[in-house]
């Protein structure tokens, strides 16, 4: 017989497992989901494990809980950035309207963090981001990916702000677009061309020139996005589905009844 602990250790695959089921089966707003006893049964897990995990959907607005009526499905615009954190981290896909979304939120956060960073700040700061553009210079010269180092950099830029609010959720954005950025760092010529955007942008950060490196991100990133709407229209999910967290999965087993 399993533990408790040993049942909750289980409840994040069961959230996805879950999430996976609900939107496989193409559940909608406000319909009703199956039991926890139900949910056990159909994933083989223990009841505790399964109601950690709606616990933990609940939390993050997928999934509410009636009085005396069963469990229902939240509308996928109230869900949380956790919801969408987690959708990503699962390795499905976003719709392209979403990961443009994600993309144009990390625009405007990134122009003003790197404004704040300027006037923040330090000798260590710039050091570190030098670091990382000699590990991602190396990288370029063994036609190696750059994403890791493409996202420490930015990271690093919004770190100088010594806005730890602000590290954590642009943070959370990287997270929802990192099975994106592995395909357009594939591209050689698209990490050289980020190399060199970076160079310019740590220069106006160490001279302290707020507007030079706002302007600097700011086309660094559309024209980046410009890239990535190409991109999200080769590699986009198929039309029917919907909602942040609109689930293309084959994990399930075939066959068994909604």
């Amino acid at each position: 017989m399993k533990s408790r602990t040993e049942d909750l250790a289980t409840s994040p695959n069961t959230v996805q497992k879950i999430l996976s089921f609900i939107y496989q089966r193409r559940y909608e707003p406000n319909e009703r989901l199956p039991s926890e006893r139900d949910f056990a049964e159909r994933f083989g897990t223990s009841r505790a494990a399964v109601r950690e995990a709606l616990a933990s959907l609940e939390t993050m607005r997928v999934i509410e809980r009636r009085p005396n009526s069963g469990i229902f499905l939240r509308n996928s615009d109230e869900s949380s950035i956790e919801a969408l954190v987690l959708h990503a981290a699962s390795g499905l896909p976003f719709s392209p309207e979403e990961a443009t979304n994600v993309f144009e939120v990390r625009r405007i956060l990134e122009v003003q963090a790197v404004k704040l960073a300027c006037d923040n700040r330090t000798a260590e700061d710039i050091e570190n981001m030098r670091n990382i553009l000699k590990e991602t210079k190396k990288l370029l010269e063994k036609q190696k990916s750059i994403q890791k180092e493409d996202e420490e950099f930015h990271m690093a830029i919004v770190s100088a702000t010594k806005n730890r609010i602000l590290v954590r959720i642009v943070k959370s954005f990287y997270e929802l677009s990192r099975a994106r950025r592995e395909i357009y760092f594939s591209d050689h010529e698209r990490s050289k061309r980020a190399y060199e955007d970076h160079t310019g942008i740590l220069e106006s950060i160490e001279a302290r020139r707020a507007s030079d490196a706002g302007k600097r991100m700011t086309q660094h990133l559309s024209q980046a996005l410009a890239t990535w709407q190409i991109l999200l229209s080769e590699t986009s999910p198929r039309k029917d589905d919907r909602g942040p967290l609109a689930l293309v999965v084959t994990q399930l087993p075939t066959g068994q009844p909604r």
